[in-house]
């Protein structure tokens, strides 16, 4: 059999079916465009549900693909299995109501055997069918010419697609047969016959005869039009020519692997697949889980998601991190994942070019993400391995202290668990996440209700230094006061919300407009407690607000450790804040005031007092002199002195409805920006790497508020979302369009959809992406009215010439809305003297009219309907209602 690359592989697969006539989709982007119901593209027919389900019209009725996509419900499998991946690539060719069955099986077995494409050898093939569908059983055995014991009948859940409601069918899988060395207990045919899990006989194609519709119910009608949707996955493909033990020896995760090995003293093992040994195994598990886990996060990055706590940001956040988990198993101990990305571009950019121009973000996204889960997973790590020591297992409560103290996501905890043969108690951490969820967000409600100015605060002279400038965490920060209710505390016990003074402290109040640091406060003995808000009181200490892990005392010596990532984000928007304040009394003049502003690890906003909102071209030189400003990198300058010489030697503004100490803090970027400044800031402008304004807006009272947002992964996430959002405001009219050009075309309506998917999500498109959707909206209201009232027409006419039979007419349509059945009835109370009229749809609705003198009321004539029962209202001459049930 020939020796095929993955590229080879890929390329005879298009080039076979372009030649039988099949149009090439281009592969699409991961995440979904106008598709609000998937998380990612999961399959390669994802991309074609508008052909098949009639909203769009498709380039061909016979198409073919290479799509990438995604699924992460498995994940925990991945690098176990042998051919478990977290992002794929199906081959596949579709008919959209072209040839159906025969056609479908004759281009598969061509493919597969013709020695001018893959030139399988024939008797290395077996194939399945639903034990219904003896249509492809004959197909297979009289017209390919395949014998009866190499076509295996299978049952329903095996052999029939079917996903609920909609489109459903049976399907035939051909199997390849790799040889008695891969089925070591020799069990042969059996292994498919049972349908065993095995690396034998490996499906290397699926293809799905659509020719049901599943009402919901269950109950299945014949299709009016037939369709195939075939899928074939690459990497089980190129196994199979390239003779690997699993998916992950083909050139499509090798160069990665080998990268990896070349930062460790470990190595992969082809050997262990056939000589298991249990540490080797686990060492290989590593090395498949960071080459999977890399690749996927480098088109998912590509493509537009980036690490976050939500939805897609989530999963890719969540792949980095147990990259990293199964990196330390193999001795890796430093960022080292956005170096790999070199070599996922190298391996897949012949065929998706587009990869080496996203090479550097994606790099940098990778790289942050990476860095800042690092700096936990240590920690982390000698926690896990101190508690299996000392305990043997996990517990819930420290499960959920590895998982929100350290950064490690269940699903890691288990695996780990696994490895090391200890229990952990997942259900009870389930019960406890949900628990401290509750006191969090009961805690936070709750937060301010101490009183800064009651006595017991005002009388507090206790001394608390603030230490967060230089360090993010102290080893012995005394506990000087506790309090709860307006009560003193000398104990506290778990799960008890109460406010804490320590000696020194690295947590920053919330004040001058940044909001506070939260992060976790340990005892000796390893017990966590949760930092959730920290103000300041009113003599000047830092008053942190803590959910307590177990018992805390007065006097007791706490390690503190802020959270970093959500500090660092906060500087970065901070010192954004200051640049962009620097910028807008550069543009609008000095007579542009700030106001007030609030800077957090999501964004920040920074309002200004000004005679008019500023111009759009203004917003925009604004935004890019602050980003010239971050660009130069300046360094931050610090100074401690009078407000006088802060004023006069260093040109700080100073807002003079705030009071000023005697000494004040100037916080200074070069000659750009030089404020009275508490907060935290950035040591240099470059790391701010980006500032974005999303939104200009009046507050009111000549006071105009900016916000924006900072660092390239959250300004392209945040686009990523808008442009989603903005596509799918018009999901629902695009789809009426659609419909109605059947009847009424618009180049202008075509050419605005056309503009609006195809625009590129870039920050200089985000203003004209809302232009350009507000348009369309606009100019679909018009053309609306005209072609439906066209469309009406149009039908109405046709039903002109009825003629009543015994003075009634009853019309049955599922085309035919309310507006219509009115029309209708309309131009037949005019040609007839006595006419009852009956109309009714599929969507339920029901007009029953009756002209001239009615005897029988149409109320009564609605609900007295013999064929349905329906529900509804109306009078003598006029009554409309739905459908309830048949009769």
């Amino acid at each position: 059999m020939k020796k095929l690359s993955a590229n080879e592989v890929r390329k005879i697969w298009l080039d076979f079916f372009k030649s039988k006539q099949h149009h090439f989709l281009e592969p699409v982007s991961l995440v979904p465009v106008n598709d609000p119901s998937l998380l990612w593209i999961n399959s390669g027919v994802a991309t074609l549900k508008p052909y098949f389900d009639g909203r769009l019209n498709p380039p061909s009725q016979r198409l073919t693909n290479s799509q990438k996509a995604i699924r992460t419900n498995d994940i925990e499998n991945v690098g176990v299995t042998a051919r478990h991946q977290t992002m794929f690539e199906m081959l596949g060719n579709f008919s959209i109501g072209d040839y159906f069955k025969k056609e479908a099986i004759q281009f598969a077995w061509e493919l597969l055997t013709s020695k001018d494409w893959y030139a399988m050898p024939i008797e290395k093939l077996y194939v399945t069918v639903f034990d219904e569908d003896d249509e492809a059983f004959n197909i297979w055995k009289d017209i390919i010419g395949l014998s009866e014991d190499k076509i295996f009948k299978m049952g329903r859940d095996t052999n029939f697609w079917d996903v609920g409601q909609g489109p459903c069918g049976p399907n035939s899988e051909i199997f390849f047969d790799r040889g008695e060395i891969w089925d070591p207990k020799n069990i042969g045919v059996k292994l498919l016959k049972d349908d065993i899990e095995n690396d034998r006989y490996i499906e290397v194609w699926n293809i799905v005869f659509s020719q049901f519709n599943n009402d919901g119910q269950n109950n299945y009608t014949a299709l009016p039009r037939k369709n195939i949707d075939t899928g074939a996955g690459l990497e089980r493909m190129v196994s199979i020519f390239q003779e690997t033990p699993t998916n992950f020896e083909t050139d499509l995760f090798m160069p990665t692997i080998r990268a990896v090995e070349k930062l460790t003293t470990k190595r992969y093992s082809l050997e262990n697949y056939f000589k298991p040994n249990k540490e080797q195994t686990q060492i290989n598990t590593a090395f498949k889980i960071i080459a999977d886990h890399i690749r996927a996060c480098t088109f998912a990055i590509a493509d537009g998601a980036f690490p976050s706590n939500k939805d897609r940001g989530y999963i890719i956040r969540r792949l980095i991190r147990r990259s990293s988990v199964y990196a330390k198993a193999l001795g890796i101990n430093k960022p080292f994942l956005s170096d790999l990305v070199d070599v996922v571009i190298s391996t897949m950019s012949g065929f998706y070019t587009y990869l080496k121009d996203k090479k550097d973000i994606v790099k940098k996204s990778i790289l942050e993400e990476e860095t800042k889960f690092l700096k936990t997973l240590t920690k982390g790590y000698e926690l896990f391995n101190e508690i299996i020591k000392r305990e043997k297992s996990i517990s819930a409560k420290n499960a959920l202290l590895l998982f929100e103290s350290y950064g490690f996501p269940i699903e890691i905890i288990t695996e780990l668990g696994e490895r090391e043969n200890i229990k952990v108690d997942l259900d009870g951490f389930d019960k406890l996440f949900n628990d401290a969820k509750e006191i969090a967000k009961n805690a936070n409600k709750n937060n301010s209700v101490w009183n800064k100015q009651s006595k017991i605060l005002t009388d507090l002279k206790v001394e608390s230094e603030f230490v967060g400038y230089e360090t993010l965490t102290t080893r012995n920060s005394k506990v000087v006061f506790m309090f709860a209710n307006d009560k003193e505390l000398s104990e506290a016990k778990q799960d008890q919300v109460i406010q804490i003074i320590l000696d020194k402290t690295p947590f920053y109040a919330e004040k001058g407009g940044q909001a506070n640091d939260t992060g976790i406060l340990v005892n000796n003995d390893g017990q966590i407690h949760k930092v959730i808000d920290v103000q300041s009181g009113p003599n000047g200490q830092n008053i942190h607000t803590v959910v307590v892990g177990s018992k805390i005392l007065l006097g007791d010596l706490l390690i503190t450790e802020v959270d970093e990532i959500k500090r660092d984000l906060t500087a970065n928007n901070h010192s954004g804040t200051h640049l962009l304040h620097a910028t807008v009394r550069e543009v609008l003049g000095n007579d542009a005031t700030q106001t007030g502003s609030y800077n957090n690890e999501d964004g920040f906003r920074l309002d200004i007092s000004f005679n008019r909102m500023p111009t759009q071209d203004e917003i925009v030189k604004i935004s890019n002199q602050a980003n010239k400003y971050i660009a130069k990198n300046f360094k931050r300058e610090v100074y401690y002195c009078s407000l006088k010489d802060a004023i006069e030697k260093h040109n700080a503004i100073a807002l003079f409805s705030d009071k000023y100490d005697s000494e004040v803090r100037v916080v200074k970027f070069s000659n750009v920006s030089s404020e009275l400044c508490g907060g935290t800031h950035v040591p240099q402008t470059g790391i701010i790497e980006k500032l974005f304004v999303t939104s200009v807006e009046s507050k009111g009272s000549g006071v105009y508020r900016f916000t924006a947002l900072t660092t390239e992964s959250k300004i392209q996430e945040f686009l990523e979302e808008q442009f989603s959002k903005q596509r799918n405001e018009i999901l629902g009219q695009k789809n009426k369009f659609i419909e109605l050009s059947k009847i009424k075309s618009s180049k202008s309506i075509a050419s605005l959809i056309e503009k609006i998917d195809s625009l590129k999500i870039i920050e200089e498109n985000y203003t004209k992406i809302k232009e350009l959707v507000f348009e369309f909206k606009n100019e679909f209201k018009l053309y609306q009215k005209a072609a439906e009232s066209e469309m009406t027409d149009s039908i109405v006419d046709k039903f002109k010439s009825l003629e009543p039979i015994n003075n009634k007419i009853v019309l049955i349509n599922d085309s035919l809305d309310m507006q219509m059945f009115k029309k209708i009835s309309d131009i037949l109370q005019n040609k007839y003297d006595l006419l009852i009229f009956e109309g009714f749809n599929e969507l339920l609705k029901v007009c029953v009219i009756s002209s001239s003198d009615p005897k029988i009321p149409a109320i009564d004539i609605l609900k007295n309907n013999p064929r349905f029962e329906i529900k509804g209202g109306g009078n003598s001459k006029f009554a409309q209602g739905k459908i309830i049930k048949s009769k």
